[in-house]
């Protein structure tokens, strides 16, 4: 994980480029990011004055951002008035090899061959998310079912952003 470290502000490069990814809106972001920076990554105590201060948002703006991003499961408000920043902590959005193995082997309830491990190791490698190894899990306990249907998602993705450059509907190339 690479971060950008710009007088005080933590930005995970991966949220940065990919935060539509995370089911937000460029607005969203960007809120999530000053919050992050206003907070110190969730260190010091929420203020929703101190926040429409320095934001020059009215607190019903805020409190309604507040609420998006919670609604996502985004954030989360602690009882000390801490916010906790729960799409920035990766430990939980991702399985460590060890874990997925246990995982998988425990659901398909024996020995993983040598082929099965690497095509495991690779869903590690393309970084899919526990949410959609489980969700594939739960369809099927073939191993080669599931590698089709993660990497189904992430053709369907690709099939996706290419119909989006075409939302215009201008002929860019006069074809």
């Amino acid at each position: 994980m690479l971060n950008v470290n710009t007088n005080g502000l933590l930005v995970d490069a991966e949220f940065l480029m990919n935060y539509k990814n995370y089911n937000l809106s460029g607005e969203e972001a960007i809120f999530l990011l000053q919050i992050n920076y206003l907070t110190e990554q969730g260190k010091k105590i929420f203020s929703v004055n101190s926040f429409s201060v320095a934001l020059n948002m009215s607190e019903k703006d805020i409190f309604s951002m507040l609420d998006s991003l919670l609604r996502k499961r985004v954030i989360k408000l602690a009882k000390n008035n801490r916010i906790s920043f729960i799409i920035f902590n990766t430990e939980d959005n991702f399985y460590t090899l060890k874990e997925l193995l246990k995982l998988v082997e425990s659901i398909v309830s024996r020995m993983l061959t040598s082929r099965e491990i690497d095509i495991i190791s690779s869903w590690i490698d393309r970084k899919f998310l526990k949410s959609e190894i489980d969700e594939a899990l739960n369809i099927s306990k073939n191993i080669n079912y599931v590698n089709g249907i993660l990497n189904n998602k992430i053709n369907n993705e690709m099939i996706n952003s290419e119909e989006s450059e075409n939302i215009l509907g201008y002929d860019w190339l006069n074809k």
